[in-house]
């Protein structure tokens, strides 16, 4: 059983550790933002945050109104466009989360997640999949940047949290 506090933290933890990691990649040079490494999903560092930052939108619009339509992105061609993206769409995880009950996130519904199609999910596991969805990105940006040259050898990115997440 999760309460809408544990999630809370959770979600703002691994939100932090991201926004950490979005302003250590801005320390680099722009070209090794956009440089396309092999044996990644999503090839350059920009691609990496865009699509993990995405797939938050995507399950946050399942978990709170289905999903219908193609979402259309923003522009999210520079890091602060990035970060931006990612405050606008870690506030809209928190807004349901403040506002679920306990029944709502620990209870199995039939939820949209393509047009036509329906799963029967817990809104809890949903969010607790966008938490590891992060982490895992997170290590294929930071093997990235190892990649480039450009390792980041921070050790407390995970666990301090900004109240102005």
């Amino acid at each position: 059983m999760y309460t809408a506090v544990a999630l809370i933290d959770i979600h703002a933890r691994a939100h932090e550790s991201f926004r950490r990691l979005i302003a250590y990649c801005g320390t680099l040079p722009g070209a090794e933002l956009t440089t396309p490494l092999a044996g990644f999903g999503f090839p350059t560092i920009l691609k990496q945050f865009e699509h993990t930052i995405a797939a938050e939108l995507y399950w946050q619009t399942v978990l709170i109104r289905g999903y219908h339509e193609e979402a259309t992105l923003p522009d999210v061609s520079s890091l602060a466009a990035i970060e931006a993206f990612r405050q606008h769409v870690a506030e809209t995880t928190r807004t349901y989360l403040e506002r679920a009950s306990e029944a709502e996130l620990n209870t199995c519904r039939e939820m949209t997640s393509d047009p036509g199609i329906t799963r029967v999910l817990k809104p809890a596991d949903v969010v607790l999949r966008i938490v590891t969805h992060v982490f895992n990105h997170q290590g294929q940006i930071l093997a990235m940047c190892r990649a480039l040259g450009k390792p980041n050898e921070t050790t407390d990115v995970d666990y301090v949290i900004d109240p102005h997440l």
